[in-house]
């Protein structure tokens, strides 16, 4: 009953316009809709950053895309057990919906089945086996974990990856709360990005066979197991991969954090930080724009049709971030200008000009001489950096060589070869008199011998 209620309720926020730069239309996966009730405080926190929320449970039949157009613009499969696909769904129509710019979030759990785990093996992303969780006797949370261990206390300060632009540590107030299912990342795969990972003491194993002797270690511990990952493919879509379904729910949210050992009660991090997750892989910060492109001779302020050889021109990009719902200035000092015919000739990083309470964009800028090589050559900005979507900018144009009439008329550098041509006229020119003028005599005369 209140699923039905809050679906009615987040349709509303139609009205108002999405923080996300994809959209507002998010699609839930569950395995049935009762289960939503466990998920109320993260719904609410979606419903204010006015996202139309659908939620849909496995059993019932629901399409990605029509004629080759998106339903939906994020898409979350929070359904671990799930056995098939809903019909008109399949792990090539969620693949498809990632090519077509879509995000997605997949969260598992000990429960996971082979749907769900053959799925993310199409992003190189491999959950453990089904029945085994993350456990640790010395980081457990002595409520939640009482018994098993299994409610594992994560510390963000050592334990989450450096990556301001996804979730900055200073965002998580507390430690973060996970009971689920580990998985591991290809180490080769350039795309993806740990983001949580377990403490040293923590180890993967069967969750149902706990008084049972183990017969061997464990395939995953310490920092191999991987809690939460994010994936942004290459045409800037997001996934995110979390091992945990209970860490999104309000038991986990709102649940005070006992840590075994600890005397001191603390605040769980969870909320805030599925918010700045979800954030980020629904594309709610961490997006860049290139605003414009210039390039010029100096001295000159339009671009020409061509340049020629060894021209000194000025080329200038602004680039703007998106977050907090609202467009800024793009700031940094790794922005780099690359001039490429088959091979970069000239690479040179830009430098920033100043900002002020007027900018609205960040302007990179930087003045160069040409290369001594005609062609068609790509004035090209590939900027890819964690947690910000790819900027790609390529602006082609045509760099000449001299015309005849534009070459120096005495070359320096000729100087002994003019000299050697000049000797060459002086020597045939004396060569000439004395042949023609310095012979015989001609009172001298011949005989001929009988």
């Amino acid at each position: 009953m209140r699923a039905s209620v809050l679906l009615s309720s987040l349709a509303l926020a139609l009205v108002a316009q999405a923080a996300s730069l994809t959209g507002p239309r998010t699609l839930v996966l569950l395995d049935t809709l009762d289960e939503a009730d466990a998920y109320m405080e993260l719904w609410t926190d979606m419903q204010e950053r006015h996202y139309n929320v659908t939620l849909h449970e496995v059993s019932s039949p629901v399409a990605l895309s029509k004629h080759d157009q998106r339903l939906f613009d994020h898409l979350m499969i929070l359904s671990p057990k799930m056995k098939d696909y809903p019909k008109g769904m399949s792990a090539k129509s969620v693949v498809g919906f990632v090519a077509a710019g879509g995000n997605v979030m997949i969260a598992g759990s000990s429960e996971l089945g082979n749907t769900i785990r053959e799925l993310s093996r199409e992003f190189d992303v491999e959950y453990e086996n089904k029945f085994t969780s993350v456990l640790d006797h010395f980081n457990y949370d002595t409520h939640l974990g009482k018994e098993k261990h299994d409610a594992i206390v994560v510390d963000p300060t050592t334990h989450m990856a450096k990556a301001e632009k996804i979730i900055a540590q200073d965002k998580v107030p507390g430690p973060i709360l996970f009971r689920g299912v580990a998985h591991a990342v290809n180490p080769s795969n350039s795309l993806l990005q740990p983001i949580l990972w377990a403490p040293q003491e923590s180890y993967s194993w069967e969750s149902v066979n706990l008084e049972e002797s183990a017969n061997q270690d464990p395939t995953l511990s310490g920092k191999g197991i991987s809690l939460v990952s994010v994936m942004q493919a290459r045409n800037n879509a997001r996934i995110a991969f979390l091992g945990s379904t209970e860490m999104l729910t309000d038991a986990f949210f709102s649940a005070p954090v006992n840590k075994h050992g600890d005397e001191k009660e603390t605040v769980s991090g969870n909320r805030l930080f599925i918010e700045e997750l979800t954030k980020w892989t629904f594309q709610e910060k961490g997006a860049l724009d290139v605003v414009a492109v210039e390039h010029h001779k100096v001295g000159e302020w339009e671009a020409p049709a061509h340049y020629r050889i060894k021209d000194n021109m000025t080329y200038t990009i602004s680039l703007a971030e998106y977050h907090d719902g609202e467009w800024h200035p793009f700031s940094a000092d790794d922005v780099q200008l690359e001039l490429i015919m088959l091979d970069p000739y000239i690479r040179k990083t830009l430098d920033q000009v100043p900002l002020d309470d007027q900018s609205t964009v960040g302007t990179f800028t930087t003045t160069l001489q040409l290369p001594d090589q005609y062609g068609v050559f790509k004035f090209t900005v590939n900027y890819k950096r964690p947690g910000l979507t790819y900027v790609e900018s390529v602006t082609t144009v045509g760099i000449h060589p001299f015309r005849h009439d534009q070459y120096p008329r005495f070359i320096s550098q000729a100087k002994p070869y003019y000299t050697s041509a000049a000797s060459m006229g002086v020597g045939l020119l004396v060569f000439s008199v004395v042949y023609l003028w310095g012979g015989l005599d001609s009172s001298v005369k011949t005989t001929k011998k009988a």
